[in-house]
């Protein structure tokens, strides 16, 4: 495996081998500044030689694959584990401030539309705007109403939401975070037809006949295509609609996610958890964030390095032909170079929370019988204990693992790079004691892990260390 250097001055230099990467730091000519990927910086100026790589990067609305590749070689990747909470965590936020400032401002009208991101806006000349539209009156009136409202608009002044833009700027930091040196980028453009993905057969005039055209709503259209029958009991009285995922799980009212069940049904699946028939479902958030946020992404980009785009089926095809497993990181380095190997091990990377700063809880959390009301933090949400801080790489009996929260004053939980918890043999008890541990390095808004790269027959290959 090869180790990663950073020149005196900052910049990343060509990977050299870890015999003579010891040596360095044996004679104290190189100090070692990260484990995950293991790196060293120099502490002389040296010549700068370099050789520019090619960025490959696999886009995606969960996960994302990252590479380098330089002379037809691969010499990083990684796969980006992105996170998908922001939503939820800003709707509890919303509703602790609202709760707060009903407690203290009773007398206070409620806010509409007093913020800067809440008023709609004109694109053109920045003013109040109607609501359905994004340029006023005036700036309408004076190109005659001719429908150019996104006339000399920059793009941008488009807002993405939290939850895609986050998503986004992870991927930004993770190929600014790439420990070569960057020559151009090659990203995998994404286009999704999403009707085609649920109808294969569609074609001509048909992408124009929606679910709604002889239906007035979603419910109607629903009971008209289970035949106003419950799924179920077959009964034809009393019949509700039912969201097979919750819309605050983020579920929709697409066709898809709705099922026609009657009234004593509906409550049995509820209560008593009736299981249901199954339907073929469609989950398209993912590939919607990954749509909506590609032109953003691509302006960022070309900030670091020249920018080309390629397609999927382009991938897939030579990906094929080398027979190469199917894997986000290895979709990477075929992007780069369609003609490299992928190299035995990847850093798998998963964006998490740094701190939760909320103290107050309007309702209990799960495990707790009361919420916490006392503005003070308990042990599962501070951020240090005894030399250990949140999200610390730790070793605990051979397993690599990360600190997510502490329990009393000498024990802490302690997940994998997946999210599930390490549990003691035996007891399954997820409290790991202090004195078990072994401190590895610090983390703050990202876990990394060394793993194997699986290969075609599905088993791992072993990841040199080193």
């Amino acid at each position: 495996m090869k180790v990663y250097v950073k020149s005196f001055d900052g910049t990343w230099l060509m990977p050299t081998h870890a015999a003579k990467a010891r040596v360095l730091v044996k004679q104290n000519r190189a100090k070692v500044v990260q484990r995950t990927p293991f790196a060293i910086q120099l502490t002389y100026k040296a010549t700068g030689h370099i050789q520019p790589s090619t960025i490959g990067i696999d886009d995606g609305g969960v996960s994302v694959g990252i590479s380098a590749v330089a002379n037809g070689k691969p010499l990083y990747q990684e796969e980006v584990e992105l996170r998908t909470d922001i939503k939820s965590k800003m709707k509890i936020r919303r509703e602790y401030r609202r709760g707060r400032r009903y407690r203290k401002t009773r007398y206070r009208k409620c806010r509409f539309l007093n913020r800067r991101h809440s008023i709609p806006r004109c694109k053109v000349c920045g003013g109040n705007a109607p609501k359905s539209q994004v340029i006023c009156g005036k700036c309408l009136a004076a190109v005659n109403g001719v429908h150019q409202k996104y006339a000399h608009i920059k793009q941008s002044v488009f807002r993405l939401p939290p939850s895609i833009k986050s998503k986004k700027e992870a991927i930004i930091r993770a190929v600014e975070r790439v420990p070569v040196p960057i020559g151009s980028i090659i990203l995998e453009d994404v286009f999704f037809d999403f009707q085609a993905m649920e109808d294969p057969n569609i074609k001509g005039a048909a992408y124009q006949h929606g679910p709604l055209f002889y239906e007035k709503n979603y419910k109607t259209a629903c009971k008209t295509r289970d035949g106003f029958k419950c799924r179920v009991c077959r009964s034809g009285r009393q019949l509700e609609v039912h969201h097979l995922t919750p819309k605050a799980n983020g579920g929709t009212d697409r066709l898809v996610n709705l099922m026609t069940l009657c009234v004593t049904c509906h409550e049995k699946h509820h209560k008593q958890g009736l299981a249901l028939p199954k339907q073929r479902r469609s989950f398209y958030i993912p590939a919607a964030h990954a749509q909506q946020g590609k032109d953003f992404l691509q302006q960022q980009l070309r900030r670091f390095a020249p920018l080309e785009t390629t397609f999927g089926f382009i991938t897939s095809y030579w990906r094929s032909n080398a027979g190469i497993p199917k894997s986000h990181a290895n979709d990477a380095v075929i992007i780069a170079n369609k003609e490299a190997t992928p190299l035995s091990h990847y850093v798998k990377t998963r964006c998490v929370r740094s701190r939760k700063r909320s103290l107050h809880e309007a309702r209990a959390r799960k495990g707790r019988k009361e919420p916490n009301r006392t503005q003070e933090r308990n042990n599962k949400n501070v951020f240090s204990m005894k030399g250990f801080h949140r999200w610390d790489s730790v070793e605990w009996e051979g397993i690599i693992g990360f600190i997510t929260g502490f329990a009393g004053g000498h024990s802490c939980y302690v997940q994998d790079i997946d999210g599930n918890y390490i549990k003691r043999p035996g007891s399954g008890s997820r409290q790991i004691p202090f004195r078990d541990l072994r401190r590895l390095h610090g983390n703050q808004s990202r876990i990394q892990l060394i793993l194997a790269n699986p290969r075609e027959d599905g088993r791992d290959q072993c990841a040199d260390k080193p």
